[in-house]
């Protein structure tokens, strides 16, 4: 397999491309639930799509641009089933991205379509790589950043193309805000491995700074700044302890790709057969490497798919293996353990697919205008979500505080805005809200345990 896979020709990459779209098609016929945080995305293009406003009328920390994507993508009726399509689509571009830097630099000679194939192949660790994701699309442009600082460091001279690196990191940044770190990690890759002046590391923050301000123009003009700064503000300090279960599916992912990729960087510090510019990259990758970890501690939620950042540079040194090693049978073997992990990944996920889903729709309402004060979006699968709590750990802040003014006012909008025919309260909160807005409270009717109805008649 090695020795096809080593082959430059282009109808390899379409036959690996035509097998991985298979693989998809076959994955898509079980017609699996959604993971809650893919539907929490489906909810969000469907709000902003009906002129709400994310942040403001919507509470998410999730980045403007995937908030638009997610609305683009419900604009143009995309189901969510599609989703796994839309995930590879983006995974065989950044695969192509990736191979093409290597090759282009020479960065590990006479592989072929290798790192294709294992970028592709380490993106098999989990279906949950298998749905689009703000992370995942932000990747794309930290990817073509990379490209860039590989371009400058492979030259006597830096060019003003080093504006292009900050504005891919922006664009990136936008899409998922943690990834706002990988500045640093631009800015020291140049200093220590490039001839980078100061009037152009104050370009690569220009194009970096020029998105940020762009969207912030933008949610100035929309009245939905301040909103924005606050859902941050409030979410930066929550710290998501995960659960047994969440370590358990996130080493599954990632520790086969940890353990080859140490595994490389340990046998490229003594070889002699890497030449200067691929010394560069790989200690540009060991910086992407140590950023990534920092960026653990930044993320909104500890996902797996929200940890795609470390998967470029771990793969990157594992391909070291494949360029290091003598034997083809060592290599071949290497391709082997590489499928037996990822099928024992994905056969561990799979039977325990119903932890990782949505749950099953539990109260008997179908077709109606509900909001939930709680962290039970199952319930809006066959109902229309209203009000403004997609993510109840940052909404429910604002029942604590209800003495506060500015809570009570911000409160009434969101009932006002939209009234719900039906409120489920599954934490006690409605009754809460009836001290200070009893005028709102008065117009709903406890029908069930926690279930309130509005009373048509007020």
């Amino acid at each position: 397999m090695f020795q096809i896979l080593r082959s430059s020709s282009i109808f390899v990459i379409i036959l690996l491309i035509i097998l991985w779209l298979l693989t998809t098609i076959i994955l898509s016929q079980f017609n699996l639930q959604p993971y809650t945080w893919e539907f929490k995305n489906f909810l969000i293009g469907q709000n902003l799509n009906q002129g709400y406003r994310i942040y403001k009328d919507v509470r998410e920390n999730i980045g403007p641009l995937s908030a638009n994507f997610y609305q683009l993508i419900d604009f143009l009726n995309i189901p969510m089933t599609w989703n796994a399509y839309i995930a590879t689509g983006i995974i065989i571009l950044q695969a192509i991205v990736f191979q093409r830097t290597i090759s282009r630099y020479s960065l590990l000679p006479n592989l072929g379509n290798i790192p294709f194939f294992i970028y592709s192949l380490f993106f098999h660790f989990s279906m949950e790589f298998l749905a689009p994701n703000g992370s995942m699309l932000g990747l794309t442009f930290l990817l073509l950043a990379w490209n860039e600082i590989l371009a400058q460091q492979s030259t006597l001279k830096v060019n003003d193309r080093v504006f292009l690196i900050g504005l891919y990191i922006g664009i990136a940044s936008v899409f998922f805000l943690s990834y706002a770190l990988f500045l640093f990690w631009a800015i020291l890759s140049l200093l220590f491995y490039s001839s980078i002046n100061v009037r152009q590391i104050i370009l690569l923050i220009v194009g970096f700074s020029l998105f940020f301000i762009f969207t912030g123009l933008i949610f100035s003009y929309r009245d939905n700044f301040q909103a924005f700064i606050d859902v941050y503000q409030n979410s930066a300090f929550i710290v998501y302890i995960p659960t047994t279960t969440q370590i358990k599916q996130i080493l599954l992912a990632y520790i086969p790709a940890m353990i080859l990729g140490i595994w490389g960087f340990v046998k490229v510090i003594n070889s002699t057969k890497i030449n200067s510019n691929a010394q560069k990259a790989q200690q540009t990758n060991l910086m992407w490497l140590l950023t990534s970890v920092v960026i653990i501690f930044f993320i909104p939620t500890v996902e797996r798919i929200n940890l795609v950042f470390l998967m470029p540079s771990l793969i990157y040194f594992t391909l070291n293996l494949f360029y290091l090693f003598k034997s083809y049978w060592q290599k071949e073997m290497l391709i082997i353990f590489i499928f037996i992990a990822m099928i024992f990944s994905l056969s561990n996920e799979w039977n325990e697919v119903g932890q990782q889903r949505i749950l099953t729709q539990k109260l008997q309402i179908r077709n109606e205008k509900l909001m939930i004060l709680g962290p039970q979006i199952e319930e809006y699968q066959n109902n229309e979500m209203t009000g403004p709590f997609v993510n109840w750990e940052l909404s429910k802040s604002l029942f604590t505080n209800l003495n506060q003014y500015k809570t009570i006012i911000m409160m009434h909008d969101y009932f006002a805005k939209d009234m719900p025919s039906y409120i489920y309260d599954p934490e006690n909160n409605f009754k809460k809200l009836g001290y200070y807005l009893p005028e709102l409270t008065n117009q709903y009717a406890l029908i069930d345990t926690h279930l309130y109805k509005k009373i048509n008649n007020r």
